[in-house]
């Protein structure tokens, strides 16, 4: 069988940007630490009073939609991957399944569908699942997408910390989006997945929950920060360095194509760009022990959190729009995306880019 692609990607971006300043300006209690410096986020990008998780993510599918091959009506499988499933503005849908409307409302009347969570690596678990359903034979091609207005959090956060340590400071980080992508089969050798791989400590579940508010009326998200960044810091490098020593003949393959580095970028997901940059470097410096690999240059680090901040589940993809938007990205480059989720959930997804256009 051939190896799964992008087919097409679209993006919804909310038009409100609200600074860190303002976040912080609204707060009676505030950090020990400057939040823009210690995270990079100067902006992030806010739902406004009408729009909802099921409009953010409807709005990519449709972008994503524009640019693809596929029309709505062969569209084999959609799959729902948000953290935040909420409808008519404030209502948090679990059944009917928030697929199923999208599917609707799209056309996609033939197509399986069915919605699934996993934190921030949600829409790479939707990922992960379509592929194993397209090497099964069960579907062709699939709809992976997120609508994330996941910034209820953050106003539940400024409403609530009354101390300058708090298990909800990390909602101050987050920004709302919508993504899609569409993925079949590659037609030729020269793009696709080469990489999917999942893993999960479940024994860190604790240090990170998504839940309602133990205060008021909404949601809320308690992290034990530190606890997860030690978690995270002592398991990531060495499950990466796993991967990639055991998929090296995958990887140096494409060392003729490029001699500097085998792996053009990284994007992992977006919580912290100084935490980004100190885990790629911590990561490559366990692979330097492979020997076919130890002498190749570390990749380039894409992020844009800076002005987006950590949207959740879509992260990676906001990261792929943006940078092929930006034309950072470009055919035959390589890409190993690395999702982290509370969990600990970890993963490596590597590939070769085709055409995507945006």
């Amino acid at each position: 069988m051939s190896k799964s692609r992008f087919e097409s990607i679209g993006c919804y971006m909310p038009e409100k940007i609200v600074t860190s300043k303002e976040l912080l300006d609204k707060m009676k209690t505030k950090p020990l630490f400057d939040l823009e410096d210690i995270t990079g986020i100067k902006n992030r990008r806010y739902r406004s009073e009408t729009e909802d998780s099921y409009q953010l993510g409807l709005a990519a599918a449709k972008d994503c939609l524009s640019h693809s091959g596929y029309k709505a009506s062969e569209i084999e499988a959609v799959i729902w991957t948000s953290i935040t499933s909420f409808k008519n503005v404030s209502e948090f849908q679990f059944e009917p399944s928030m697929s199923l409307h999208i599917k609707n409302e799209l056309g996609a009347n033939k197509a399986l569908n069915f919605d699934i969570s996993n934190a921030c690596a949600g829409m790479l678990t939707g990922v992960y699942i379509l592929d194993n359903l397209m090497r099964a034979g069960i579907v062709k091609n699939g709809l992976v997408l997120s609508g994330e207005c996941i910034t209820h959090v953050a106003d539940t956060a400024v409403k609530e910390i009354t101390e300058p340590i708090d298990d909800q400071f990390a909602s101050l980080t987050v920004g709302d989006s919508g993504t899609a992508v569409m993925m079949d089969q590659s037609t030729n050798e020269e793009e696709g997945f080469e990489i999917i791989e999942f893993l999960t400590f479940a024994e860190c579940a604790e240090l990170c929950f998504g839940m309602p508010s133990t205060q008021n009326p909404g949601i809320a998200m308690y992290a034990k920060a530190v606890d997860l960044h030690a978690e995270s810091v002592k398991r990531v490098p060495p499950f990466l360095s796993r991967i990639l020593e055991k998929y090296e003949h995958l990887i140096c393959k494409y060392k003729n194509t490029n001699t500097k580095k085998p792996i053009d970028y990284v994007i992992p997901h977006q919580t912290a760009l100084k935490v980004m940059i100190a885990g790629v470097k911590d990561v490559f410096n366990h692979v330097k022990k492979i020997d076919r690999i130890k002498d190749f240059e570390l990749p380039e680090l894409l992020a844009y959190i800076q002005e987006f901040g950590n949207t959740s589940s879509t992260s990676h993809f906001v990261v792929l729009y943006h940078a092929l938007k930006d034309k950072i990205l470009k055919p035959g480059n390589t890409v190993l995306m690395v999702p982290h989720a509370s969990g600990i959930s970890i993963g490596a997804f590597f590939f070769r880019l085709g055409k995507l256009k945006v």
